[in-house]
């Protein structure tokens, strides 16, 4: 059931289920929630720079116009009145949009890209964009336009990437909600990181035209990469993807989403397969704890857990194939001279075979992609067979907790230490691309702190097109883990 009793008096820090009833019970109207939220980018964006653009002129006239209308007994959908920042991956007609890198500096998109169109056609209005790296190509959020953000619970590390402004920003209530992208965790990681509530919709569920993944990008739908939510609860969670899932634009005459339900309404009797680590990419001892922690939770509420169960698929090899398949998919982001680079390298015989194997992804050819991608399929058959028997894979978003900013090297040649052990940088997203190359739903929610109190998130994973069903599982482990709760700096 929504809430209904909002935890803290300060409407910013509601959810946006909460926000949005209240503005249509009139005891909220939509210019003091945005008053609340402008308060709070005041105070809290110089520490941790996630608003990167802001028109508080376009966002008063959008509120006034809101108040004026829920004033006449009217609204314009279930987010009516709620405002909102949006990641500036994603074009927003008359706002800057960048995409991050210094080639679209100063461009001003005309048109609003796929997922935040349906998001104001329900009601709601942008008055600002969020921080990322540059074409959103890292798992931390800086570029040279704007600059680093930081992590909402310890400013020196990393709030996780590419959706690291807009999951802070949603952590700090400086916005209702947030659309995210995701192709190789950039909803789930910094919802992780962030300790809020992320969903990463099934392949194909929600429409991405309006991605900035280039200076000529927007035009075409990358594979693996999806569009989905970010917020403060699970019931927002669904509520966004209600408005956010439907056909492209160019298909809607004919295509319709009819969702099924969730496979259960109640934790008993829910089959859980539990996978808190793996030899092929080892997690924290911190994140492995907490992933058992929720493993634990509900099999004391009813349901059965199999911490032995796994699809019938070598883990490394699916995860080393969804390396590939996101690196082919993120080519559009690299210019000329960074593609030849990579190219030149890809066969040198001094280079490390792992990094040889991730630098070959990005330089395969459509004919390496075919090849890729029909192994994909037999991925995806195993899960389907795996999810006859299992309703929901819990598994970690990523190896480690919250880590200091990492600005040097590059993605292919980093490294990072997790419990002591010094690790490739590429091995952070093992886990979500394992889950994302393969197209399936993931809902990230906190289960659980670190000794120096960051959160820990787990992704609850299901089968293709039952987000519904990762959304249920991911609201009964918030009730049985804890609620989510804001930063420190937040109720400061």
């Amino acid at each position: 059931m929504p809430e209904t009793v909002p935890a803290t008096t300060d409407p910013a820090l509601w959810t946006a289920t909460e926000q949005a009833a209240a503005i249509r019970n009139r005891t909220l109207s939509s210019r003091e929630l945005l008053a609340a939220m402008t308060a709070r980018i005041e105070r809290l964006n110089p520490v941790v720079n996630a608003v990167v653009t802001l028109d508080l002129a376009r966002g008063i006239a959008a509120a006034t116009a809101a108040d004026a209308a829920t004033a006449r007994g009217e609204s314009s959908g279930p987010l009516h009145g709620l405002p909102v920042t949006i990641k500036d991956a994603l074009t927003v007609a008359g706002l800057r949009s960048t995409g991050g890198a210094v080639e679209l500096r100063d461009h001003v998109a005309m048109v609003d890209a796929d997922a935040p169109a349906r998001a104001f056609a329900a009601g709601a209005y942008c008055f600002g964009k969020t921080n990322l790296p540059r074409w959103s190509g890292d798992i931390q959020s800086y570029n040279e336009i704007f600059g680093t953000t930081n992590n909402p619970w310890n400013l020196l590390l990393v709030p996780g990437g590419s959706s690291g402004g807009a999951a802070t920003a949603v952590a700090l209530g400086m916005t209702s909600f947030e659309i995210g992208t995701d192709i190789g965790g950039s909803i789930r990681i910094p919802a992780a990181y962030c300790g809020v509530a992320g969903h990463k919709p099934s392949y194909g569920l929600v429409p991405c035209g309006g991605y900035l993944d280039g200076p000529d990008g927007g035009l075409t739908e990358p594979d693996v990469n999806v569009h989905g939510p970010i917020a403060r609860s699970v019931d927002d969670l669904e509520l966004l993807l209600g408005v956010l899932a439907g056909p492209t634009p160019e298909r809607a005459k004919g295509w319709t989403v009819a969702l099924a339900p969730p496979r259960r309404t109640s934790v008993e009797g829910l089959r859980v397969a539990l996978w808190a680590d793996d030899p092929g990419c080892p997690v924290s001892a911190a994140t492995a704890s907490a992933v058992r922690g929720a493993g634990a939770a509900l099999d004391a509420a009813g349901a059965h857990v199999d911490d032995c169960a796994r699809p019938a698929f070598e883990p490394g090899a699916a995860a080393l194939l969804g390396l590939g398949l996101v690196g082919s998919a993120i080519t559009p982001s690299l210019s000329d001279g960074e593609f030849a680079y990579l190219a030149a390298i890809a066969g040198d015989p001094n280079r490390p075979a792992d990094q040889a194997e991730m630098i070959g992804a990005y330089v395969i050819g459509h004919r390496g992609w075919l090849r890729l991608d029909r192994e994909r399929a037999r991925v995806r058959r195993a899960w389907v067979a795996f999810f006859e028997n299992h309703d929901v894979l819990l598994c970690p978003v990523i190896a480690c907790p919250p880590f200091p900013h990492l600005q040097t090297g590059s993605f292919v040649d980093r490294t990072i230490e997790i419990d002591g052990a010094t690790r490739p940088y590429r091995d952070l997203i093992w886990w979500t691309v394992l889950i994302g190359m393969a197209y399936l739903p993931s809902t990230v929610v906190p289960v659980g702190r670190t000794v120096d109190g960051l959160p820990i998130g787990v992704q609850v994973v299901g089968p293709y097109l039952e987000d519904r069903t990762t959304l249920a599982v991911a609201r009964a482990l918030v009730e049985l883990c804890g609620p989510i709760t804001p930063p420190p700096m937040a109720l400061a």
